[in-house]
């Protein structure tokens, strides 16, 4: 046996394998039956999300989630009732992101050039700051928001134990890209440490992605376009052979059509966004027709389901 097929047999006894490109067509599904769910991500307040959803009902299209990635501390207690409100209103889950993270707080992660630091700048440094990131969270939850996106893995477990405790109510809680999982077994650490849905790298192959559904039960995030500062990848002919793969999965659609800012998207980067998710749509129509979408919400605002 060669070194090789030694790690490999240490995986499969791990429960870990590497699909056959024939084995590359997942058959879990969302409760409902669904393959598929779309996701917007982003700096989305109320107004924003009301005329997204607007314009995608026009085309017969809806959005199943919107995550906003700025962070709950920089927003107003108002803006966060009415984003609450939009996505209720359009039967949309939404994912607010907890602060302060590293690129807020004072550290100097985020100013050095190597990509190492770069890497780790999401992350929440020391006590006091992981104190402040459950607060924020606990605050949110005050507000009548269920659904969290988490940069941290420390800060994922902390709040599945709180909720596991009783101390807070039933959340869903998303790991991040940030956290950059790229194999099965760190989406299922992930996933043992309390995410119900996974963000994976962003520059995953299809094959990389089948290995990872066949570890793991949990929806995956998958960004379908990424804007410059992210590599820049538009993975249209790719999004029918994503969902087959990854399903359950949430396509992430429109990032190429945003600066990653604090601000909401423009009038003109919406229509974009709306562009971007037809396309997608009509990719996945012309290459996966088989495939349906899950429009039954997974949680919603307010709810301890």
């Amino acid at each position: 046996m060669t070194s090789s097929e030694r790690a490999s047999a240490a995986m499969r006894g791990m429960g870990l394998t590497m699909p056959s490109a024939a084995a590359m067509t997942s058959t879990a599904r969302f409760t409902d039956g669904g393959a598929y769910k779309w996701e917007i991500a982003g700096a989305f307040d109320g107004p924003s999300v009301r005329a997204i959803c607007g314009r995608l009902s026009e085309h017969g299209l809806r959005l199943h989630q919107v995550t906003n990635t700025v962070g709950i501390m920089r927003y107003l207690d108002e803006e966060i009732v009415d984003l609450v409100a939009a996505c209720t209103e359009a039967s949309v889950q939404l994912r607010l992101s907890a602060g302060p993270r590293g690129i807020f707080d004072i550290g100097g992660q985020r100013l050095a050039s190597a990509g190492v630091a770069a890497a780790s700048a999401y992350r929440i440094r020391g006590y006091a700051y992981l104190t402040d990131a459950i607060e924020d969270v606990w605050h949110a939850i005050d507000l009548g928001v269920r659904g969290f996106i988490v940069f941290d893995e420390g800060l994922l477990f902390a709040l599945h134990t709180l909720q596991e405790q009783g101390v807070l109510p039933r959340l869903h809680l998303k790991a991040s890209s940030n956290m950059g999982a790229q194999n099965g077994a760190h989406v299922r650490a992930l996933e043992r440490l309390g995410a119900d849905s996974v963000n994976v790298q962003r520059d995953l192959d299809v094959a990389m992605i089948a290995s990872i559904r066949a570890a793991t039960t949990v929806p995956l995030d998958i960004h379908t376009d990424n804007p410059a500062q992210t590599g820049g990848f538009v993975r249209g002919y790719d999004v029918p052979r994503l969902a087959r793969a990854a399903a359950p999965v949430y396509l992430k659609t429109g990032n190429a059509a945003q600066n990653f800012s604090d601000t909401a998207p423009t009038e003109r980067e919406r229509e974009l966004i709306v562009h971007q998710l037809r396309l997608d749509h009509q990719q996945l129509q012309r290459g996966a027709p088989e495939l349906t979408p899950s429009d039954t919400p997974e949680f919603s605002e307010g709810s301890h389901s």
